[in-house]
């Protein structure tokens, strides 16, 4: 359990949306530092119960600000209970939301790879849910450094097309699918399964790419993404299967570059 007895300081007009560990330290010291030592508001999650700053739960939150600063009963008592939602609301993900707010920074660190996979896009959907921006590059990378630490040896599986998606989940994909489109942690999720749709005869995720609509616009970007990294020293030749035209792979390269 989580307590903060940080005691009240008016709320900025906008929401940070930046990371507080790329400030400069005197842009911490005086519009961040001040806000560890503000009143302190109760959350209670399920049966979990914690107590930290309101000016620093509030000031990347839309949602704990209408909460806290609005006319509901929690802006009276000072006091929020959260029902947990599977896979949006849970005690860990307002701990994790605690500790990146707190220090710009977040581990997931759970038993086993699938969990700790489970948890960053918890934490994700709990951050939407909340209104709060700017953390879904940094729980993107803590996903691929996940997915990099636990790769199979080569050859466990098939031609180890599947090596990057061997701890994500069809609940991960579900999961994910509800977070804002063009979010990170889509991207990395459909990046990583890319490989194995490319290269493999099948693919682990086939049926969500039928019923999941935005895992399979996520997944045809991927694979249009990973299309375009191919080196101009090889040569693929293409069947069109409308024409039935064959025609070399082109590598494409973006206006700005087109000079170099």
């Amino acid at each position: 359990m989580l307590e903060y007895n940080l005691p009240a300081m008016d709320m900025p007009s906008e929401f940070f949306q930046g990371s507080i560990t790329e400030m400069q330290p005197s842009d911490f010291a005086n519009t961040i530092l001040p806000l560890y030592s503000q009143t302190p508001v109760t959350v209670y999650v399920g049966s979990s119960k914690y107590t930290i700053s309101k000016s620093l739960l509030c000031l990347r939150s839309p949602y704990f600000t209408a909460m806290f600063k609005g006319d509901f009963m929690e802006g009276v008592d000072q006091t929020a209970t959260l029902e947990p939602i599977d896979g949006v609301v849970s005690a860990r993900a307002f701990e994790y939301l605690a500790q990146w707010l707190c220090i710009g920074r977040i581990t997931f660190n759970e038993p086993t790879p699938e969990e700790s996979i489970s948890a960053a896009v918890e934490f994700s959907r709990f951050s939407d849910m909340c209104g709060i921006t700017g953390n879904d590059n940094l729980v993107a990378k803590n996903i691929k450094d996940i997915i990099l630490a636990n790769l199979p040896s080569k050859g466990d599986i098939g031609r180890d097309f599947g090596r990057n998606t061997a701890h994500i989940t069809s609940e991960h994909i579900f999961s994910a699918s509800h977070l804002p489109r063009g979010h990170a942690v889509r991207e990395i999720l459909a990046i990583s399964a890319a490989e194995e749709y490319i290269q493999g005869e099948s693919h682990k995720f086939a049926e969500e790419c039928h019923i999941v609509p935005g895992f399979s616009a996520d997944l045809l970007a991927a694979v249009k993404k990973t299309l375009r990294t191919f080196s101009p020293r090889q040569r693929v030749l293409l069947t069109e299967l409308i024409r039935e035209e064959e025609d070399w792979l082109r590598r494409w390269v973006p206006a700005h570059d087109s000079d170099s």
